[in-house]
């Protein structure tokens, strides 16, 4: 499995003269290598993992982890990347060095097999543990930055341009024999990339789309009169975690629930963000306690109009400000005056996957087209203060001709007992 669309990022690097890229940040060192470090969860270790990924010299394409993940290589999925660099703490002894002049690091031998017990009776799995270690164990440099000094040169772009996702990389390489490097920080150029997916991040985001849906109508079933936002949630949780997935949020609104608990014949949208091996679901409903008010009926129908109009516009080359516009003049249309314009998001390692200025509202995004393999949400939600919210969301892939959907739910208003 390669989750990086390697081709797309060939094309968008050679449009903008970049040699290479150096991701840092945990999702995009996962996009480019296929590995997520045990201490990208837990956070607070930056710089720690490096992917670097050449223009055209794909043979040196890099993963830079801590000598003390070099198990892990075997017991996940591993990377596809050919070059592998680890590090270990540096001694206060005058270090050797390669033959690329960068020092050598401490050698690293981890944990020792059972001083009782012989490879035939160890696990394969246990086996492969002492091997790669055998393998690259002695082979450490002190710290990330001499590996990736290490990656670079082996690649022979010491004089090269390269993009990174994180501007403290810039600083970081200042104390490194790179003084001919130029580094850009371009996080948004990482994004660009992502967005058109590879048949395995579609393979793994039909999942998470799956997994997300069902822990949505879960806690939609599950949903009482009186129940805390927290407990409507907690069933959401429990559902997807239950199934190998991870939720992010079930969301009822930016406010929660307005009088603290669920109340009967009061609609209730249901947002769910849920995650697969880091990738999302994103999906909505709504769902009433109770009865079905004619107005109910009326709005729910409307946003449905408005996603039947949405699905006539998801094709390549369709322009998401174009498709929120009159998606929005169809919804109003329909009976919901005051509705605004939906998102039209791209969706994927993160909630919305395409390049983001800094310090704007969130969701704040530029033009985009849609292309073949976007995976894309649009947001119907809507709420009315005093009376209650309507949602629909799905997420769907854009094919040649169109769209397939990745969520399977019918579009009906979910009533709870």
């Amino acid at each position: 499995m390669r989750l990086c669309n390697v081709e797309r990022a060939q094309e968008l690097m050679a449009r903008d003269q970049i040699d290479g890229l150096i991701a840092c940040d945990p999702i995009n060192h996962y996009y480019l290598s296929n590995y997520w470090g045990l201490f990208n969860t837990a956070g607070g270790y930056h710089g720690s993992y490096i992917s670097f990924l050449p223009a055209k010299e794909l043979d040196a394409a890099s993963l830079i982890i801590p000598a003390l993940e070099l198990r892990r290589l075997e017991t996940t999925d591993g990377t596809w990347m050919p070059c592998i660099y680890s590090y270990f703490t540096e001694t206060d002894k005058e270090l050797e060095q390669f033959d690329d002049t960068t020092p050598k690091g401490q050698a690293y031998s981890g944990w020792q097999p059972a001083a009782d017990v012989t490879a035939d009776e160890m696990t394969e799995l246990e086996n492969r543990w002492l091997s790669i270690v055998n393998k690259f164990g002695s082979q450490t440099s002190p710290d990330a930055f001499w590996a990736l000094t290490r990656a670079i040169k082996n690649a022979g772009l010491e004089k090269a341009t390269l993009a990174v996702d994180d501007p403290r990389m810039i600083e970081w390489l200042n104390d490194y024999p790179l003084s001919n490097l130029t580094l850009v920080h371009r996080p948004e150029l990482f994004n660009e990339i992502r967005m058109v997916k590879t048949a395995d991040e579609i393979a793994v985001m039909t999942k998470a789309a799956n997994l997300n849906e069902h822990a949505l109508l879960a806690a939609a079933k599950g949903m009482r009169e009186g129940m805390t936002w927290e407990e409507v949630e907690s069933l959401y949780m429990v559902d997807i975690a239950s199934n190998g997935g991870r939720g992010v949020y079930l969301m009822c609104g930016l406010g929660e629930l307005p009088a603290g608990t669920v109340r009967r014949n009061v609609p209730i949208f249901m947002d769910a963000l849920g995650q697969f091996q880091h990738y999302h679901g994103d999906f909505g409903r709504c769902v009433v306690v109770g009865e079905v008010s004619e107005k109910h009926r009326l709005y729910h129908q409307a946003i449905c109009t408005g996603w039947e109009i949405a699905q006539e516009l998801l094709k390549p080359g369709a322009s998401c400000t174009e498709i929120s516009k009159q998606v929005a003049e169809t919804v109003r249309k329909a009976g919901i005056r005051d509705f605004r314009e939906p998102i039209v998001h791209s969706v994927g390692l993160e909630h919305t996957d395409e390049p983001k200025p800094y310090g704007v509202m969130p969701q704040t995004k530029g033009e985009q087209t849609l292309l073949e393999n976007m995976v894309i949400n649009v947001d119907l939600p809507h709420t009315e203060i005093g009376w209650g919210s309507v949602h629909m969301e799905d997420t769907v892939v854009i094919t040649a001709n169109g769209f397939e959907r990745l969520t399977k739910a019918p579009l009906d208003l979910i009533i709870a007992d």
